[in-house]
């Protein structure tokens, strides 16, 4: 079961499968159908930072496009939490749409600048959690940390997409930013730094990942590749 998670439709402890983390809940299914609302932002980014420098989004045409369009992220295969991220999801259906949100965003009522640069900063998470670890207090605290950055960027967010365990209890989250910039500028938000200390206790190890998704005009696609 994967699923978008947003603002107030997040997993208890029940939904997370308790203290093991079963990946197959209600909560989750919830989530999926409420993908239209407000998405979260990821607290995981290895970079330095202040809380003065969090840096602000201002809505474009292209970045606005991008968040409809990755409300349709999902996985192409089984393996997706371990294998390569550029092969692992739809991005073929992300680009039609993207596309065809363009063309939506194109009214001049909308009044959105454009952007003259067409790409954007992935994070991918993937981690393997301990089979003993308590899940509860690490969710709410990724709920508190996603609601924050996204409130204090203005939206640079543009989706955060999260799956529950596999057999083997690996797990994949990965975000989507408008810049690379504001996503690194919440590094040191108070409850992004609670919830990187309270995850360090749940994982056998984990690997941070990041890319650079860019719209390439002349062939109506996007390309994911590493940053």
């Amino acid at each position: 079961m994967t699923n978008v998670l947003i603002s107030g439709v997040y997993p208890n402890r029940e939904a997370a499968g308790g203290e093991g983390g079963s990946s197959s809940n209600s909560a989750y299914r919830q989530a999926e159908t409420a993908a239209a609302a407000i998405n979260s932002a990821c607290p995981l980014h290895a970079a330095p930072g202040t809380l003065e420098q969090v840096l602000k989004y201002s809505p474009t045409r292209e970045d606005e496009s991008m968040r409809e369009a990755l409300k349709l992220l999902t996985p192409i295969r089984d393996d997706f939490r371990l294998a390569d991220y550029a092969q692992s999801f739809n991005w073929d259906k992300i680009s039609d749409e993207f596309h065809r949100q363009l063309k939506r965003f194109d009214d001049p009522l909308l009044q959105l600048p454009k952007r003259t640069e067409y790409s954007w900063y992935a994070v991918v998470f993937r981690s393997k959690r301990k089979v003993d670890c308590s899940n509860s207090d690490l969710f709410e605290a990724d709920k508190m940390a996603y609601e924050e950055a996204y409130k204090s960027t203005n939206g640079s967010l543009l989706v955060y997409w999260y799956t529950g365990l596999d057999d083997d209890h690996n797990c994949l989250a990965t975000c989507v930013w408008s810049s690379r910039d504001i996503a690194r500028s919440v590094n040191s938000l108070p409850k992004h730094k609670e919830a990187a200390r309270l995850s360090a206790d749940v994982y056998v190890h984990y690997n941070i990942d990041r890319y650079r998704i860019s719209w390439v005009p002349t062939e109506q696609k996007l390309n994911v590749a590493p940053w």
